[in-house]
């Protein structure tokens, strides 16, 4: 299998990858190459810039989340395509304590990518030679095939760094003069996303051209192009990926169903995405959210919670449901006066709900909708933004408090410090609908808020950082389950795999 490939690593967070992989991908695109974009870590927000450079959905390469299920969801979403894979913090930066664990240089090795480094060389000069030999000899088995240098002040520095660097052999692929025009803005949880207030209005496109005009395109090309081919048995461990293990005794016969039309099913992915948006106000891209995805046959609608304030979503974990006959229904809590017809589940995502307060309290005839829906008995899945919706109030960054749906007796508020970072371990404390007690799951949190409860609560997780007991986690009740705990279904899909059950269970009773 051929898959031309490259990776961008930073010696650092705030070196720029994110402008840089956004517009070789936008370059790239321009020069007819069908990209296909991958961001390493948990990041939301860095793909939806993908996404608006290539056209499809971007999708994320997390170790933790993914496990051993991130090479065969690689190797599906990049058939007969270019993978352009962005990294993540410094490149050998990954989880602490584990060797470098879920690093951009351990998933590059995992998936035998070569690497450009990205360089901030503003404030430097022969050093850069240092620095880079540094990241070269590091660790032997990293294919570092290129530099490049952001944000040089001028042609005299950039002669004095090009010269310190030709003794190490390693190609300057290019050097980008500092361009604050094209700086993206920045807020509480990281880069602004896509859509909000104009922001792509020429932007890409100026991108594109800035970066066709510094890099090495050609020889980028040329380098993706040589990564070494996968063996066709990869092939195997593809479908191994789409079949889900859907044989297992535990599954019932929604699953047994689904086996026979899996690879049908995933023939039509990428028109299952979140890159396109809605209406109401996201950026669009090809596709949309299911608009086009054949429905007729799928046995459970998962309505998904999509607008500028819950946008929060796996691509691989969408795939995920429509491998195993779900339609995903978008909705807008911001914008719809009540629910689709006819939903068996509700996912509510993370995303910014804390800059939409007034208009999310003021849907009432939504939120009545939303309350209705929870009464049915039918389950309600809540992350982060989504969790803290479900609650009676959100509190703002000035202190203003407005009601919200009041399913969960809890109260949240912004903070000005960050309340929760980091990759975490859950157990499920009771059965619920997505798996019987003490069921592990593996997650990441990252907030600027917290919540109060008014009493004690049945929580979702006993919560672990590493191996050692944090807090309980979430509310878990009857139907709905909810937390500040992100998951990526596509790492355990026995999670949705008992979700869709228990709702045939449900149907059958």
């Amino acid at each position: 299998m051929k898959i031309p490939r490259i990776v961008l690593a930073g010696t650092h967070s705030g070196v720029g990858k994110t402008t840089l992989a956004t517009g070789l991908m936008a370059a790239l695109n321009k020069r007819q190459r069908p990209i296909q974009g991958y961001k390493v870590g948990p990041d939301y927000i860095d793909p939806s810039y993908h996404a608006a450079a290539t056209g499809r959905p971007s999708r994320n390469l997390d170790r933790w989340l993914l496990g051993e299920r991130l090479l065969p969801a690689f190797l599906q979403s990049s058939q007969e395509r270019w993978a352009v894979i962005e990294g993540v913090m410094g490149m050998f930066d990954g989880m602490s304590g584990t060797a470098g664990f879920g690093s951009t240089a351990d998933v590059a090795k995992l998936l035998k990518a070569p690497i450009l480094l990205i360089v901030d060389a503003s404030s430097m000069s022969r050093s850069v030679a240092a620095l880079v030999h540094g990241f070269k000899t590091y660790d032997p088995e990293v294919n570092l095939q290129g530099v490049i240098l952001n944000r040089v002040k001028s042609s005299a520095q950039e002669k004095i760094l090009r010269d310190a660097l030709i003794e190490l052999q390693i190609p300057v692929l290019g050097v980008l003069p500092k361009e604050t025009s094209l700086h993206l803005p920045e807020r509480h949880l990281g880069l602004i996303p896509v859509g909000e207030g104009g922001l792509l209005e020429g932007y890409i496109e100026s991108l594109a051209e800035f970066i066709g005009t510094y890099l090495d395109l050609e020889q980028i090309e040329k380098i993706m192009l040589k990564a070494p081919d996968f063996p066709e048995t990869s092939r195997a461990d593809i479908y191994d990926y789409l079949s889900l293990d859907l044989n297992s005794s535990d599954n019932n016969e929604i699953l047994n169903n689904s086996h026979s039309n899996t690879r049908e099913n995933f023939d039509n992915l990428d028109k299952v995405t979140v890159a396109g948006g809605r209406e109401s106000g996201i950026a669009k891209s090809k596709g949309s959210l299911a608009s086009d995805f054949d429905v007729s046959n799928h046995r459970f609608r998962l309505g998904l919670a999509w607008d500028e304030a819950f946008l929060f979503y796996y691509q691989d974990a969408l795939d995920m449901a429509a491998g195993l006959n779900c339609s995903v229904v978008p909705f807008s809590p911001l914008h719809d006066q009540s629910l689709p017809k006819d939903l068996d589940g509700i996912f509510l995502g993370g995303g910014f709900p804390e800059l939409h307060l007034k208009e999310l309290s003021a849907n009432v005839s939504f939120l009545e909708s939303l309350r209705n829906f929870a009464a049915s008995g039918k389950p309600i899945y809540a992350e982060c933004g989504g969790y803290m919706y479900l609650g009676k109030s959100i509190t703002s960054f000035d202190g203003t408090e407005l009601p919200m749906a009041g399913l969960i007796p809890m109260k949240a508020e912004m903070t000005k410090r960050l309340q929760g970072i980091g990759y975490r371990k859950g157990v499920f404390r009771e059965d619920n609908f997505l798996g019987p007690r003490g069921t592990m799951v593996q997650g990441h949190e990252f907030h600027y808020s917290r919540v109060t409860y008014e009493s004690e609560v049945p929580a979702v997780y006993e919560l672990y950082k590493g191996d050692q007991a944090d807090r309980l986690e979430g509310y878990a009740r009857d139907n709905l389950v909810a937390s500040y705990l992100h998951l990526n279904f596509a790492g355990q899909p026995e999670l949705m795999q008992h979700w869709f059950s228990s709702h045939e269970r449900r149907r059958s009773s």
